[in-house]
């Protein structure tokens, strides 16, 4: 009930209202067509709701999950450049009304910017391959080809079911700056499962059932890059050149695009992480530095500290048994956790944003640039701080 308590608290009446109606969900008469939805309190309805049957519980808990997730800045980049019409959607009064508008409104162009946020927040992470591609080249909206792509795809998984969904949108590359792609999105059907339930007479029986997967590949002409977002590496070279090859009508070789690599080695000593003032950074701090002699495989030691305390993890590398001299000679920075803490916003009351950075030899960032201030740091300060290898 957690989420749902969150959607309904975020949420204007009015909107909940047509949810509710569009769902057909009755909760007590709190909404009906007759009602606009003036009057009614958030306590009143989450009750109501805890008196839905089980099944329209399930379908109401399943909805509000989708528009949550939809909710952060990434969900609501990925809405608004999807669509054709951005103006009514920011309009709308909140990241809580746009999200359920859409998904009320137009659940295929909603279920595109929940591919399209998939696609953008696992870049460059463990999930994701990139591959050189030809650049300007037109994506093909021939139906047959689209019918032979899913052919193929059906033959590489040995599966009964395969379906390609195509679509062009925009992307954020960086502050201020969009670029146009084209993604495709591949649904499979996955081998049978089975799971125990309990059946209407209260028996236990197993159910089986067939799940969906899914694999995004987005094209970006302006560069000619092939990025491929599946689970497991085996097919995605596949993929990548099968899209090329029906999709764009061009082959290609199949050359990756390499992962971003970390040089951790600039944190050996004290650094002052130097930042623009129209940024809005407003400090920077080590917080744990994982060390593992050279040659090691797993780090062995730990220097750490936190933003209460006035001293750094190299106030705690003197103060213990390894000097600083050594640290450089001996050790080397497996794994790296710092915080950026940003500035209020300009006209806001409010605190700024603390985001804590983990980097781990060679390319592990638990940054998904989700928001534009992570996207910042990602692409301008990483490498301006050294901490990025030339690949």
């Amino acid at each position: 009930m957690t989420t749902i308590a969150r959607v309904v608290r975020n949420t204007p009446a009015p909107r909940l209202r047509d949810y509710f109606l569009w769902r057909g969900l009755d909760v007590g008469g709190i909404f009906n067509e007759r009602s606009d939805g003036r009057g009614y309190t958030a306590t009143a309805l989450l009750k109501a709701v805890e008196r839905l049957d089980e099944r329209n519980l399930a379908v109401l808990n399943a909805d509000f999950d989708r528009v949550q997730d939809m909710t952060d800045e990434a969900g609501q980049w990925a809405m608004l450049h999807v669509s054709a019409d951005r103006k009514s959607l920011k309009e709308l009064g909140g990241h809580y009304e746009r999200a359920l508008w859409l998904f009320m409104d137009d659940p295929a162009l909603f279920r595109q910017a929940e591919e399209a946020r998939f696609a953008d927040t696992r870049r460059q992470g463990r999930m994701w391959s990139g591959f050189v591609g030809p650049r300007g080249v037109a994506v093909s909206q021939d139906l047959e080809d689209h019918r032979r792509f899913e052919e193929k795809v059906r033959l590489i998984f040995d599966t009964r079911n395969a379906r390609l969904d195509l679509f062009e949108r925009l992307r954020v590359e960086a502050k201020e700056q969009l670029s146009r792609v084209v993604q495709a999105v591949i649904y499979r059907e996955g081998l049978p499962d089975a799971q125990l339930v309990f059946n209407a007479a209260g028996d236990l029986e197993l159910q089986t059932h067939r799940p969906v997967y899914e694999v995004s590949i987005v094209y970006e002409p302006g560069s000619g890059i092939i990025e491929v977002v599946a689970n497991g590496t085996e097919n995605r070279a596949r993929l990548a050149r099968l899209f090329a090859e029906i999709i764009l009508r061009q082959g290609i070789l199949g050359m990756r695009v390499p992962l971003r690599q970390y040089d951790l080695s600039p944190l050996l000593q004290p650094y002052d992480f130097p930042c623009d003032p129209t940024d809005g950074i407003a400090a920077v701090k080590v917080l744990r530095l994982n060390l593992r002699r050279k040659g090691a495989d797993k780090p062995h030691l730990a220097l750490l500290t936190n933003w209460e305390k006035q001293e750094t993890v190299y106030d705690h590398a003197q103060s213990s048994l390894i000097c600083a001299q050594n640290l450089r000679r001996e050790y080397e920075v497996a794994e790296a956790i710092f915080s950026v803490r940003t500035r209020p916003a300009r006209r806001s009351s409010g605190r700024g944003r603390t985001i804590n950075v983990t980097i781990s030899l060679p390319n592990g960032c638990n940054l998904k640039s989700k928001t534009e201030q992570e996207r910042m740091i990602c692409d301008k300060y990483l490498p301006r701080w050294g901490l990025v290898k030339e690949v």
